[in-house]
């Protein structure tokens, strides 16, 4: 096999690079492994800071403007061939969850708590750890994909990695376990979304640093919407892993919808001088833009799925939808549906993309089989029912038992290796494992914009409760999220004696992880976390 030596052209970029359970048997340390053949094809579709609602799938009680808004007819047809989770998260920021997906930690123990993009570059805009890993996942690491691989899975990478930083091994998906690399490195956005600019790149086939698109520059020049180009790639790379006769894993992973918003051309005219659904708010520009994005990484999702009926592998073929974190609402964005503008882009949600709230963290998330049929053996054993919801929740580092456990491949994670996040098999059949689970948020980085919730923070949510603590200043935040949603009502001098069993388990397990503290960027002193005091 042969994979990337660090040139991103396309030549190197492309060239280079029975389920086995049943419910008796859904742990690590359970049956023997299946053998190759008889195990599901796996399609993680991954899409970039899309919020809860930036999709005509209604992801809680009721339905939303935001919903009535966007043209996501794919996602509509998943939902209703599989499940829903309407509590499923991610963590505030990309790599962070990225890393999580890959490794099954939580950022408080793998310690890639921030977005990456150069070893030795601190990319908080104010506070964070001393000694964060700002190398990112490396080759040497246990990854999702490399346990896959050896498993005997044919991997495909197609668009955005942003796992290890530049000049780093992990900036290479072919050696984080994947067979195939599609335009992925270490940059977390693209310098264009359009071929006509080469994606970023200037022209020749040099790659331009540190945006630029690389291994795409046959579409150089052309009237080509990166989307577009990254699907054509991804159903060619599909051809391949049947051609190989191995199951396949394909890591689904747009840019989009990442800034910089640009129009995706084919999509735009709908939206356009149009209003919002409903009301009478013009569309600006930019959220013009932004739904023409939303709407090109969908018709790429329906033009995959044809590509899996096409090869005659629907029936076998599990697809796994979501995001990297909550949607961007805090800068670049304009009037929404409700004629509000900052941080209301994930309303009822508070807040957006790298905050502490709902709006940061809380994301779309649907898992079905691309062609449902009651009598195809591996369904049989992992019967997710069509049209289901579920309110189990769900975080970005339970996709790696998950995942594993799907393929067969779960015993293979090494006893050294230990997991934070739990094999959700049960829960896409409709078995809710655990209700109270607790959910842990560790984003020790001031963030970006100032904004609601945008400073370094921890958070833990169990059940209908949410703890949150801000580094800066030394404040503590308790809300039942069941009846507020929003996060308007702050319990935590309401509710002392919940505030303080929760705020001392958050601090004790996240120690227990190994997390890192934030530097007080006046004293240079780190600052751990302080539990409430309480009045005797």
């Amino acid at each position: 096999m042969m994979r990337n030596t660090g040139t991103m052209n396309r030549r190197d970029f492309l060239g280079a690079c029975s389920l086995g359970f049943a419910l008796g048997v859904l742990s690590r340390g359970g049956a023997a492994a299946p053998k190759t053949k008889e195990r599901p094809n796996i399609i993680l579709f991954l899409v970039d800071d899309m919020g809860w609602q930036d999709t005509s799938v209604a992801f809680w009680t009721e339905e939303t403007l935001f919903n009535r808004h966007y043209r996501t007819p794919n996602m509509e047809r998943l939902a209703h061939m599989g499940v829903r989770f309407t509590h499923a998260y991610a963590h505030a920021v990309c790599s962070p969850t990225r890393t999580s997906i890959m490794t099954g930690w939580n950022p408080a123990r793998h310690r890639v708590t921030n977005w990456t993009l150069n070893p030795d570059q601190d990319t908080s805009r104010g506070w964070g750890p001393r000694n964060w890993k700002k190398e990112g996942l490396q080759a040497d690491e246990v990854t999702l994909a490399q346990l896959l691989q050896v498993a005997g899975y044919f991997t495909i990478h197609c668009g955005k990695a942003h796992w290890g930083a530049r000049g780093t091994g992990g900036e290479d998906p072919c050696r984080l376990g994947f067979d195939v690399n599609i335009a992925g490195h270490a940059a977390g956005a693209p310098g264009s979304y359009q071929g006509l600019d080469n994606f970023g790149n200037a022209e020749g086939d040099e790659h331009t640093l540190p945006w630029g698109v690389p291994g795409l520059d046959h579409y150089h020049g052309e009237d080509i919407d990166l989307s577009d180009a990254l699907t054509q790639e991804a159903i060619a790379a599909l051809d391949k892993a049947a051609a190989s006769g191995k199951p396949f894993y394909l890591y689904m992973s747009h840019y989009a919808v990442h800034t910089p918003i640009q129009p995706h051309n084919r999509f735009i005219e709908n939206y356009r001088g149009q209003q919002y659904p409903d009301t009478e708010i013009e569309i600006p520009p930019v959220e013009a833009q932004y739904a023409s994005m939303v709407e090109g990484m969908d018709a790429s999702l329906g033009a995959v799925l044809a590509k899996v009926e096409a090869l005659g592998e629907a029936e076998s073929t599990l697809v796994i939808f979501t995001s990297d974190n909550g949607g961007l609402s805090a800068h670049a964005r304009g009037t929404t549906p409700y004629g509000t503008g900052l941080n209301t882009h994930n309303r009822p949600l508070r807040a957006g993309k790298g905050s502490a709230y709902e709006g940061g963290t809380r994301v779309p998330f649907i898992a079905a089989w691309a062609q449902p049929a009651r009598d195809n053996r591996l369904q049989a054993e992992l019967p997710v029912e069509a049209g289901s919801v579920s309110v189990q929740p769900f975080i970005s580092e339970d996709l790696f038992p998950t995942v594993l456990g799907i393929g067969g491949a779960l015993d293979s994670v090494p006893a050294t290796h230990p997991l934070d996040g739990q094999d959700m098999r049960r829960c896409l059949i409709g078995v809710e494992a655990d209700l109270e689970r607790p959910l842990y948020f560790h984003y020790p980085h001031t963030w970006g914009p100032p904004g609601p919730g945008y400073e370094p923070h921890s958070a833990m949510r169990v059940g209908d409760w949410k703890i949150i603590y801000f580094y800066i200043p030394q404040r503590w935040e308790l809300y039942n999220i069941a009846e507020d949603i929003g996060e308007t009502h702050d319990l935590a001098e309401e509710e002392t004696q919940r505030l303080a069993r929760m705020a001392s388990k958050l601090r004790d397990d996240l120690v227990e992880m190994g997390a890192q503290w934030p530097v007080d960027n006046e004293t240079g002193e780190e600052s751990p976390m302080r539990l409430p005091e309480l009045e005797s």
